[in-house]
């Protein structure tokens, strides 16, 4: 039977399931149809988007948080009565007495982070306003204003500059979900391309079963017409019917495992699963690709997201190094501020002769004595470096040994597919001739079944051998974001 009869033989069975199951939409899928609705609608797809969308808004908050940050805070009030020790000069001893205070206060800090130098400078303003009364002997109640306006600078001195670290940390995190996104959409491609392939060789399974059906169908009416003309005998007619029902037997498993991956595969597409859906193959030859593996590798390297993840290791490894080390050295740190202040009982005189503040302080830290805990770290993190540069390598030389492994798959799968073709056509001559020569008596039964027996399984071995083809280069594909049979790379979706 030739491929347009397989085609219509399927697609007629599709439509009666579709009746049976009173389906709400029916699709005719073609494996670009298949790719665009996954993109769109699957699960895996939307995930994906969700994850990387999360992953652009942390790198940008790691981007963001190096420029100015202003922060208000305000006092509303803040209210207090203790006891505070005094020295009564007149019993000669400390006393303790109440007092209570009452604050109404509001701060303004404009703080800008500077990466080239890891320092931060920052502006700050206080202004509050305050009643204090004191319950001592002779205590009154005092109101006041009080404003303060200074800048101030933190430089950290001989210390790795951690304000970089932090931002290069953001951006590798940043680079591996952009990586990791680009892999799972690699894979979901791959994952619909293979089920795709899968549902199209399930309604081939079952057009080449519904052919076998009609064939033992006529082979039976053929043994029983001659059974009655007593050209057979008995047990030959009967055999006949046993071959009818196991051919009946096996479409129904074929509509039984064609209903189940048309389930699958319209969850992964996200349609609904009462939908009825039809694959449609235009193009089913199998043809020589030219697949360059020194091209292949260097494309599989650059999209590799277990290699991305081991390059980034080493630096992480580095920056955990430098941090490390930085641990125990001599530390620095430089603060300096000048500002301008004022106290005043009166608002109105707050901001008249206002007088300058400043400070200046340098506090250096200098390790003398841990044990060698430091050495041991210091040890322990160049170790690690070695082991991630060393896992980074391995990683390559797989990646390598991956990529020549499926060139070769494809270059079998060619050659099986050709031979399979030529192995199924030669298989339908047979079972043609061994027909024509059951009905004018040459052979018996028993050859017929063997040339129909061989017709089928040349059958299936040919689909199966083109369906390995197609997902073999769909695998390489995927490994290397590029189509060699086209020529062009992969396109991937945001």
């Amino acid at each position: 039977m030739n491929d347009n009869l397989r085609r219509s033989g399927a697609a007629f069975l599709m439509f009666l399931f579709s009746l049976t199951l009173s389906t709400t939409g029916q699709h005719r899928l073609t494996l670009d149809d298949a790719l665009t609705q996954a993109f769109e609608q699957s699960y895996s797809a939307r995930s994906a988007r969700e994850q990387l969308r999360a992953s652009e808004a942390a790198a940008e908050a790691a981007r963001l948080s190096l420029y100015s940050r202003v922060d208000l805070s305000f006092d509303l009030p803040d209210y207090s009565r203790t006891l505070f020790s005094q020295f009564n000069t007149v019993t000669g001893r400390n006393e303790f007495f109440p007092f209570e205070r009452t604050q109404w206060s509001g701060r303004l800090d404009v703080t800008q982070p500077l990466v080239w130098t890891n320092s931060t400078v920052t502006l700050s303003g206080l202004l509050y306003q305050q009643q204090q009364k004191d319950f001592s002997p002779g205590g009154d109640l005092y109101r006041d204003w009080y404003t303060d306006l200074a800048i101030q600078l933190r430089q950290p001195l001989f210390v790795p500059n951690t304000q970089r670290i932090a931002l290069r940390r953001a951006e590798i995190d940043f680079e591996e979900s952009m990586a990791d996104y680009v892999r799972e959409t690699l894979d979901l491609r791959y994952t619909v391309t293979e089920q795709f392939y899968m549902v199209y060789a399930a309604q081939e399974r079952l057009a080449i079963q519904l052919d076998r059906v009609r064939q033992e169908e006529e082979g039976f009416t053929t043994g029983q017409r001659k059974y009655r003309a007593g050209l057979i005998a008995e047990v030959e007619a009967l055999q006949f019917e046993v071959d009818l029902a196991a051919a009946r037997n096996d479409l129904l498993a074929a509509e039984n495992t064609l209903l189940s991956r048309a389930d699958q595969f319209k969850i992964l597409l996200g349609l609904p699963v009462q939908d009825s859906i039809h694959m449609l193959l235009s193009d089913t030859t199998v043809i020589p690709v030219s697949i360059d593996a020194v091209e292949a590798v260097e494309r599989a390297k650059r999209t590799r997201v277990d290699l991305q993840r081991a390059r980034n290791a080493i630096e992480r490894s580095e920056l955990d190094l430098e941090g490390v080390q930085g641990q125990r050295s001599i530390r620095g740190d430089l603060f300096l501020s000048y500002g301008l202040s004022k106290n005043d009982v009166y608002f109105n005189g707050l901001y008249n002769d206002l007088r300058d503040t400043r400070r200046a302080v340098l506090t250096v830290s200098v390790p003398v004595f841990d044990w060698g805990k430091h050495g041991q770290d210091v040890e322990a993190a160049e170790a690690r470096l070695r082991g991630s540069r060393l896992a980074a390598d391995n990683v390559e030389r797989t990646i390598e040994r991956e990529i020549l492994d499926l060139i070769r798959s494809v270059e079998s799968a060619v050659r099986r597919a050709e031979v399979m073709r030529q192995s199924r056509l030669i298989a339908e001559i047979a079972n043609d001739i061994s027909t024509r020569r059951y009905e004018v008596g040459t052979i018996g039964s028993t050859e017929l079944a063997q040339a129909r027996s061989r017709l089928l399984q040349a059958r299936l071995s040919a689909l199966e051998a083109v369906i390995d083809y197609h997902l073999s280069l769909a695998d390489v594909a995927r490994r290397t974001a590029f189509d060699f049979r086209t020529r062009q790379p992969l396109e991937v979706p945001r």
